[in-house]
């Protein structure tokens, strides 16, 4: 007869801690990013704007797609 063993995950307090932490952190990075990308692009000219490819009522879309989900500002 073989044992057959089950191994279940110990859920450690402290690493779930840090995984929270770092997962707040990260969020938070993003967010201060976004803000900057959106305030920075709100800057610009509408002839700067038009340059990139960037229409003024898709900036904050934009912004949000690029640091949240990786996509270029141009399409």
């Amino acid at each position: 007869m073989q044992a057959t063993q089950t191994v279940t995950q110990n859920r450690n307090v402290f690493a779930a801690m840090f995984a929270d932490y770092a997962e707040a952190r990260t969020e938070h990075f993003r967010r201060r990013i976004f803000a900057n990308t959106v305030r920075e692009l709100e800057a610009l000219s509408d002839r700067q704007l038009r340059d990139i490819g960037v229409p003024r009522d898709e900036i904050k879309q934009r912004a949000y797609d690029s640091v949240y989900h990786g996509k270029p500002y141009r399409q």
